[in-house]
């Protein structure tokens, strides 16, 4: 793997923290137990998603949006579940789980086509 890639794969996530965290906070989530099972939950789907990304769009004949929405709508259904199951004060988990992860995808997309 290329140092490159693992930037890359770090700098997504640490936006990604930065974006849904903040959006969960101005939505008014107040709860730190929550804030940390959402920063737990992203480390454990936002490198998968841009490695599966990377990785089906470079070795696959896959037409790129469909594997984004694929790869998008699996995080959102299992980052809602883990909400579901173990977040306390998030009500509607997978709603929750559609506004952050369609908030920092659209910013990431925005900050990618500007750099």
């Amino acid at each position: 793997m290329q140092i490159d890639f693992v930037w890359t794969l770090l700098i997504s996530l640490g936006l990604t923290e930065l974006m849904e965290l903040g959006l969960a906070y101005i939505l008014g989530l107040r709860n730190k137990k929550d804030f940390v099972l959402m920063a737990m939950v992203n480390v454990m789907t936002n490198p998968a998603v841009v490695l599966l990304n990377a990785l089906l769009t470079r070795k696959t004949g896959l037409n790129h949006f469909l594997i984004v929405a694929f790869l998008e709508t699996a995080a959102i259904v299992i980052e809602g579940a883990y909400y579901k199951n173990y977040a306390e004060k998030i009500s509607r988990p997978f709603l929750f789980s559609l506004e952050t992860n369609a908030f920092s995808y659209t910013v990431g997309l925005v900050i990618s086509h500007i750099i």
